[in-house]
């Protein structure tokens, strides 16, 4: 060993030595003045605090403190003067390491160095009036150290499971932290101070406003960030550093100002990656409630801001700005795919007002994705007044047609093709059950459509159609469609379509003009039975797909309809008829025929009425007036009416009358038999029975000589009752060809015919010269009158007899 190496060697021994005995000296002698150290300690703190420390006791802890003097102080309590009032303590600790500077204690003045508190409670309290528990410590005169020094700091603050409570009563904040370790060095400087914090704390309340809930809430935040504190200025600034919260790593920024002048604080946290459940859960309550039916499979970029006072008080101005690409959102049990957009939460959507919910904001900008494999661009959303929220969206779209078959289930409307553009402003409550307006601004063009309306089983194409919102209404403009042989031109008009298709479809009343050169009824047969429910839907159903397809249903349904109907042709059955002009209402019970008229058979017809759809047979009442229409082609157009005694087959001339008639039908159109209840009024002009076979028994019977295959006559009047399958026939006469007939009974479909007839023999051609001053009436009364009674048989079969009926009126035979 060289001789330069053992000098070394023994000069260093030598003063690890001398150290190793100076530190004894100093360790001996805190143990034989551990009074007066503590003395010197507790003088130490209490410069800076108007209020009671008190110490059990202390004991030196040397080994931790080496190599330099610590001492562990037990159960330190410190307490403000108010405490009686409130009962909290300010600082309650179990134990307290001091690090104490060893050359102090040689000039008989103990200074802290370094300070450790464990298993400790410390709460921080500012009462309603505004007092604080912290104003027991002084405010410290300027030093007065000439030679520009430094006063006494401690430099190292050490904390091990300590609960901190700041409650600020006054401005309704509160703060509570489970610190598992802690660890804050500062190194002092003229302009202030520099620091670096070590923390892993639990958050359990973390609240700028308790009403409004906790940030944080039960999150693990891990801190290693430096800071700095300009003291001129009373600027704590904390740069942008990297910190973990749970699992999730984030950064954090701050600024909080503590001079007298000012106390805004600005708090910032990014996170480049976060899942949209973690990102939420760093929210308060409050924020999470509002954001609860969202989620979000990917991960989000987001940055929060936070800014506020610290001595006003009041909310602070929360602002998170979110960013989403290729991401899936769900809500309601529904998603959007695909979905790509920037975003903004704010509780300050109006500037200058409150920051309370009625001014707090979520927005979505530039939004495109997928719903139900539509692809969508949405310039804006916005929900605004998060407590009675208000949804506004701007939406553009174009898709095939068949894809709306995802949406409505093609429960109502399946649809097969076309396409679809869709450009529209929405505006209405969050809450789809809020009975607050709507408003929908813009259009929907659909093209070349084709499309089968379930419920009604009708098959719909070539439909093009252009919806056009405005505000609260509905235009439908240029709808052409068709169905069978059927074309259709249509416009319609849903007034307060956007309010009541969600809360009350049946107020909906829809104004339709439909104009067509022709129309087959027989292919819309179908609304006259029920309407075939499309979907079993419920008030309480949560998928908001099922909801839009069920409001559709419930508004078709129970919707009323007001057409005016322009037809050039029109069929049904054996019915042709030209010049259609009708007002009709389809409600849910049923079919309104405010007016109806139309040419048929050389003449017109003037048609009103209603069918009732409610029951199990559709009920219809039918009034009608008729004018200068060819019999035979009328009792062939209406299918002779239901009945088979008098056909198309036996009547000729022309008609002119109306009815009163109410009776049933079945879905198909048919007359349910023997329903019939009314009168029937009629004046037939130059008209003829022909091969009428009850008129050809007669003729066999009392006329063998004379022709009743073709009986034609002049004119022919009288009022019918009918009642279901009888007809009351009130006194008339008949005056014909072959013969006169004053007739009078009751003519039954089945059974109960009976029926008295006066014939006079005389030939009527005898009476054609006579003049019509009265005199043929006479004569026709004078000679052979035969009196003739028609009843039926056992087997039903109608009879004619002599004689008079008994009764021999009408009114006494019913």
């Amino acid at each position: 060993m060289s001789r330069w190496l053992k000098i070394s060697l023994y000069l260093g021994g030598g003063i690890f030595s001398l150290f190793l005995i100076a530190w004894a000296v100093l360790a001996s002698y805190v143990f034989t003045h551990k009074e007066q150290i503590l003395n010197t300690i507790i003088s130490q703190l209490n410069e800076d605090l108007n209020g009671k420390l008190s110490i059990k006791s202390m004991e030196p802890s040397l080994i931790r403190g080496f190599p330099g003097i610590s001492v562990s102080l037990e159960n330190v309590l410190l307490r403000d003067s108010l405490w009686d009032i409130h009962k909290h303590d300010l600082l309650r600790a179990k134990k307290v390491y001091v690090a104490i500077n060893a050359f102090s204690i040689l000039s008989g003045s103990a200074s802290i160095k370094d300070i450790r508190i464990n298993d400790a409670e410390i709460y921080l309290l500012t009462d309603s009036n505004g007092v604080r528990n912290t104003d027991i410590f002084k405010k410290k005169a300027p030093s007065s150290d000439k030679g520009g020094g430094i006063s006494k700091k401690i430099s190292r603050v050490y904390l091990n499971n300590v609960e901190l409570t700041i409650d600020d009563k006054l401005k309704n904040k509160f703060f509570k932290f489970n610190i598992r370790n802690f660890k804050g060095s500062i190194k002092h400087g003229m302009e202030g101070w520099k620091g670096e914090l070590k923390m892993q704390t639990k958050v359990d309340f973390f609240a700028f406003n308790i009403k409004r809930g906790s940030f944080l809430k039960n999150k693990l935040v891990d801190l290693d960030i430096d800071m700095s504190y300009d003291k001129k200025n009373g600027l704590l600034n904390i740069p942008l550093q990297k910190i973990r919260i749970d699992k999730d790593q984030l950064y954090l920024s701050g600024k909080l100002n503590f001079s007298p002048k000012s106390s805004d604080y600005l708090i910032e946290i990014q996170a480049p990656s976060i899942l949209f459940n973690d990102a939420k859960s760093l929210l308060s309550s409050h924020i999470i409630s509002k954001l609860k039916p969202y989620d979000f499979q990917g991960p989000f970029e987001i940055s929060a801001v936070l800014d506020g006072k610290l001595k006003r008080g009041g909310d602070p101005l929360i602002r998170v700005n979110f960013t989403a690409k290729d991401n899936t959102m769900s809500k309601g049990g529904e998603s959007i795919t695909d979905c790509s957009f920037t975003g903004i939460y704010t509780n300050e959507w109006i500037k200058g007002q409150p920051r309370k919910d009625p001014n707090s904001m979520i927005a979505f900008y530039n939004m495109d994705g997928k719903f139900y494999d539509i692809p969508f661009k949405a310039d804006s959303i916005q929900i605004t007044d998060l407590r009675d929220p208000i949804f506004t969206g701007k939406f553009k779209a174009g898709f095939p047609l068949s894809q709306l078959n995802k949406i409505f289930g093609g429960n109502t409307f399946q649809f097969n093709e076309g396409s679809a553009d869709l450009d529209l402003v929405y505006k209405a409550p969050f809450n789809q059950l809020d009975s607050g307006k709507r408003y929908i601004h813009g259009t929907v063009k659909v093209q070349n459509g084709q499309a089968s309306y379930k419920p009604r089983n009708l098959q719909f194409n070539d439909i093009r159609l252009v919806m056009n919102f405005r505000g609260e209404d509905l235009y439908l403009q240029n709808l052409k469609v068709k169905s069978g042989t059927t074309s259709l031109n249509m416009e319609a008009v849903l007034k307060n379509f956007s309010n009541f298709y969600y809360t009350d479809p049946q107020k909906i009343l829809i104004d339709w003009k439909v104009k067509s050169p022709n129309v087959n009824l027989n292919e819309f047969m179908v609304f006259l039975g029920k309407r075939k429910s499309g979907s079993n839907y419920s008030s309480k159903s949560k998928k908001s797909v099922l909801t839009m397809s069920e409001n559709l249903e419930r508004m078709l349904e129970q919707a009323s309809m007001n057409m005016d109907i322009d037809v050039d042709r029109v069929v049904y059955k054996n019915f042709r008829g030209s010049d259609l002009r009708t007002n009709i209402t389809l409600k849910q019970s049923g079919i309104l025929i405010n007016r109806l008229t139309l040419n048929q058979g050389g003449g017109s017809l003037n048609i009103s009425g209603d069918i009732d759809q409610s029951g199990s047979l559709n009920r219809f009442n039918v009034n009608s007036r008729i004018t200068n229409v060819n019999v035979q082609n009328l009792f062939h157009a209406f299918d002779n009416f239901g009945q088979s005694a008098i056909t198309d087959k036996n009547l000729r001339g022309t008609f002119y009358g109306g009815t009163s008639i109410s009776g049933s039908m079945y879905d198909n159109g048919k007359i349910v038999p023997r329903s019939f209840r009314g009168t029937v009024n009629f004046d037939i002009r130059n008209g003829a029975l022909v091969n009428f076979e009850p008129m050809k028994k007669v003729g066999a019977f009392a006329f063998p000589n004379r022709d009743f295959s073709n009986i034609s006559f002049l004119n022919l009047k009288n009022t019918l009752t009918i009642r279901g399958d009888r007809v009351i026939i009130p006194p008339m006469e008949i005056s014909s060809s072959v013969l006169k007939i004053f007739l009078e009974g009751i003519y039954s479909f089945g059974k109960g015919t009976r029926m008295a007839m006066k014939i006079p023999l005389r030939d009527p051609r005898k009476d054609e010269l006579l003049d019509k001053s009265g005199q043929k009436r006479e004569r026709t009364q004078k000679g052979i009158v035969i009196n003739l009674r028609a009843i039926e048989d056992e087997d039903g079969q109608l009879k004619f007899r002599l004689g008079k009926s008994t009764p021999d009126r009408l009114s006494d035979m019913n």
